[in-house]
């Protein structure tokens, strides 16, 4: 049997090194600094998207909560007439003239052929925010007026149209046969957090809403 001599006993962790615990220390304390950034980062992104995305899902709910109210209210109307509200609003209505283009910034509905109750949509230019009201009259007593909508930058809210989607200008011919046209564009300002830039400027989100309406009530 042969002797073995060449073999050496060696420790086996004679050239292992490792970490002692202040660097240990020192590594995880860094890693949890990064990582505990990383998430806040994150977090804060999230928050600001969501923000960002809750107000176009509330000022576009609003609008189409208006649409819907008009078109519900112009679907069941008698008679549907296109005209303008100045600042003082309801009470300063005024027909569009029969030769001239219907197109204006109110809508007044009638149920029925009692021409001192009935719906006006207008557009309420006293302020900037240009909210779309409703007041609904009854026996020529404003009962109820409600804000619908805001922030809407176009002057021309209702038209009506033939069927080829001409805006009409002589409103009796067509024994008020017309589709009522509805147009609200916005300028929605975003959560305050949302800048431009990094200039201060505020972000705006613009967005348009349509829709034609025609009459279930024949006359």
């Amino acid at each position: 049997m042969k002797s073995l001599k060449n073999i050496r006993n060696r420790s086996r962790w004679k050239n292992v090194r490792g970490f002692t615990l202040a660097e240990m220390v020192i590594t995880v304390g860094v890693f949890l600094f990064v990582f505990t950034g990383v998430m806040v980062s994150i977090q804060i992104f999230g928050l600001r998207i969501y923000s960002l995305a809750a107000t176009k899902l509330v000022a576009t709910a609003g609008g189409r909560h208006a649409l819907d109210q008009i078109r519900d209210e112009v679907q069941e109307a008698k008679t549907v007439y296109v005209g303008n509200c100045s600042i003082y609003g309801p009470s300063s209505f005024t027909l569009i003239g029969l030769t001239n283009a219907q197109a204006g910034n109110a809508l007044i509905v009638y149920p029925t052929t009692n021409t001192t109750s009935y719906t006006l949509f207008y557009l309420d230019t006293s302020t900037a925010t240009n909210y779309l009201k409703q007041c609904n009259v009854t026996n020529g007593v404003a009962v109820l007026t409600n804000t619908l909508t805001g922030y809407i930058t176009n002057q021309i809210v209702f038209d009506a149209e033939d069927y080829q989607g001409n805006i009409a200008t002589n409103y009796q011919s067509l024994d008020n046969r017309l589709v009522i046209r509805v147009i609200m564009q916005f300028s929605q300002w975003e959560y305050p957090i949302a800048y431009v830039g990094g200039v201060g400027l505020n972000a705006y989100d613009y967005y348009q809403l349509r829709t034609r309406i025609y009459r279930r009530v024949w006359n």
